[in-house]
């Protein structure tokens, strides 16, 4: 698990090049400037036109570093994301081997209990043994001095001796009980022992089976311990790698989203640099004589011409002040020359969004143009156009029965027929 090396190259600053592109700017603000006061006349837009060429490259190049940039953007959330999802799973596995150790601690000390009191039993044990080996050992003794003195009392004259030596009846039958009490004595004695010896058997074998167990659990009770500590620490040790890997991912993202900033910014600050060119070299034009015509501010015939015309909506006679296109709904307006424009927006005259532009004086007469109906006004007073440059969209706002452009041409502040400059 490591962080792609695109993500690392974000992490480590901006990609070769931005630096350079990230000059230029300031490099054309200072052509713009030195152009502004040192220059005039052809010489001047020649030299802004070129200036204005160098922004457009740089734009093109930054809008590919930003297209880059949102890429490589989404690649870091997505292995933010990725990572995330691999910490949670990292944390459950953490807390279920944590779960088990815990479980795994409290059978141990549970088997500790059972064990001390499995000790405890065999100590037992083995103490009755060592008892019982005692008596066996005593009770063996006894038997042998018993079989013993029986062995040295079986002679052939014992019973002669017992018959002869009493000197009356009585006597004579407690002669013979005592010979009786000597053999039956030797005789319990021996079951006695025998009685031992199965007792310590018993024993021995008791206390040998507690020692086998206690050993056993004491062996299981420690592997089990042992196995669930080293899970546990296994899940630390993959919690803490991905908890590493997500800071990784979040400093990546931070890092693109930084770069991302920076581009658009770029892109913003080089498109307000081509505006301001842009305004210059219309503003200069302006204010010399334009020696070309007009173009076409839509790209379509032209159909209700100027002149006296039945209303379509009024439904009477009266003066049609412009030329109509029928150009479709959206299509773009463009500037007719280089000019000013000196109102832009909403009218209540009936031509709805509506924007005259201000050509200066050609051939010794104040020219203006009038875009009626549009759908959009996308320019607003005050602002230098030029010649070919969208100023709206052809609509069908204000009085108009369907999507198109009527054109209006101001000469001296007075309407003429607009197909004369066409």
């Amino acid at each position: 698990m490591r962080v792609s090396s695109s993500t690392q190259n974000v992490a480590r600053g901006r990609r070769p090049g931005r630096l350079r592109a990230a000059l230029r700017p300031s490099l054309v603000i200072g052509i713009v400037l030195c152009l502004s006061l040192g220059l005039g006349g052809p010489a001047q837009a020649e030299n802004l036109n070129d200036a204005r060429d160098r922004v457009r490259r740089e734009l093109s190049q930054t809008n590919k570093d930003i297209a880059s940039d949102k890429k490589v953007l989404a690649e870091a959330k997505a292995r933010l994301a990725d990572s995330q999802a691999e910490l949670v799973e990292a944390q459950h596995a953490l807390a279920t081997a944590t779960a088990k150790l815990d479980q795994a601690k409290a059978d141990d000390a549970r088997i500790a209990q059972e064990l001390a009191e499995a000790d405890s039993a065999a100590q037992a044990a083995q103490a009755a043994e060592r008892q019982a080996q005692a008596e066996v050992d005593e009770q063996r003794r006894v038997v042998a001095n018993a079989v013993r003195t029986a062995y040295q009392q079986q002679t052939p004259l014992v019973g002669v001796t017992v018959f002869v030596g009493a000197d009356t009846p009585t006597e004579l039958a407690q002669r013979m009980q005592w010979t009786d009490t000597i053999f039956g004595s030797v005789q319990a004695q021996y079951v006695r022992l025998r009685a031992a010896e199965a007792t310590l058997q018993r024993l021995s074998a008791t206390a040998q089976a507690a020692q086998a167990k206690s050993a056993e659990r004491k062996q299981a009770s420690a592997a089990a311990l042992a196995k669930v500590q080293q899970l546990t620490e296994e899940a630390a040790g993959y919690r803490a790698t991905v908890t590493a890997l997500v800071e990784k991912n979040k400093q990546a993202r931070a890092a693109a989203e930084n770069e991302l900033e920076q581009s658009t910014a770029q892109y913003e600050k080089l498109q307000r640099e081509e505006a301001a060119i842009a305004a210059k070299l219309a503003k200069d034009n302006y204010n010399l004589v334009n020696k070309g015509g007009f173009i076409r501010p839509v790209n379509a015939p032209a159909g209700s011409p100027f002149g006296m015309r039945f209303h379509p909506i009024l439904h009477y006679w009266r003066m049609h002040w412009g030329t109509d296109f029928g150009a479709a709904c959206g299509a773009p307006i463009r500037a007719m020359a280089n000019g000013k424009v000196i109102s832009a927006g909403w009218t209540t005259t009936g031509f709805g969004n509506y924007t005259i532009i201000s050509y200066g004086k050609r051939n010794g007469a104040q020219l203006a143009s009038g875009y009626a109906h549009q759908s959009k006004v996308i320019v607003k007073a005050g602002q230098y156009v030029a010649q070919g440059q969208i100023v709206g969209y052809v609509g069908t706002t204000g009085l108009s029965t369907g999507c198109h452009l009527h054109l209006q041409i101001y000469r001296n502040g007075e309407r003429v027929n607009p197909m004369k400059y066409l």
